[in-house]
């Protein structure tokens, strides 16, 4: 199963000048899950996230993946503070691996809030794998999980994932 931090994989990109392809979210999240079939793959979120990616990324871009959205909350300044986002991927991850649905988990992000969920994981007796995107995972999170890969920006275009957008 794959568990995506969507925001935090969506300013990975905006960052980098990515645009993803169609069906690039969960092909790109399936790139450490080897020749395990995928059960499911979620990527969670906010409303108001989903629809500047939607603006930013090819018609599509998240075919097969399950989308999970957490609050989002109107700041003063017009923009939108995420609540309860990172919890709804934790909550299913550690739900999971407690019930036996899944063996091997792969979380999609950078951020370390995820290292005590993935050890949670493990003590269940599932393996776990960590992606990061454009950038080095955190060493942290990469220790934390089994596996941990880095993909790049010019791989993502190699195996046509993502276009630049400039």
């Amino acid at each position: 199963m794959i568990f995506i931090d969507a925001t935090n994989l969506f300013y990975r990109l905006r960052a980098a000048k990515l645009r993803l392809a169609k069906g690039g979210m969960l092909r790109l999240a399936q790139t450490l899950n080897g020749f395990r079939r995928t059960l499911r793959a979620y990527a969670y979120t906010s409303e108001p996230e989903f629809k500047k990616a939607q603006a930013q990324h090819d018609a599509g871009f998240t075919d097969g993946v399950r989308l999970v959205f957490g609050d989002a909350i109107l700041k003063g300044d017009g923009n939108y503070k995420e609540k309860g986002v990172d919890a709804l991927l934790v909550a299913d991850l550690v739900y999971h691996a407690a019930v036996k649905n899944i063996d091997f988990a792969v979380v999609v992000s950078a951020d370390t809030d995820f290292v005590q969920a993935l050890r949670r994981v493990e003590d269940f007796g599932c393996r776990t794998a960590v992606i990061g995107v454009c950038d080095p995972l955190p060493q942290r999170l990469a220790d934390a999980a089994d596996h941990s890969i880095v993909i790049a920006t010019t791989t993502l275009i190699e195996k046509n994932l993502a276009t630049a957008t400039e």
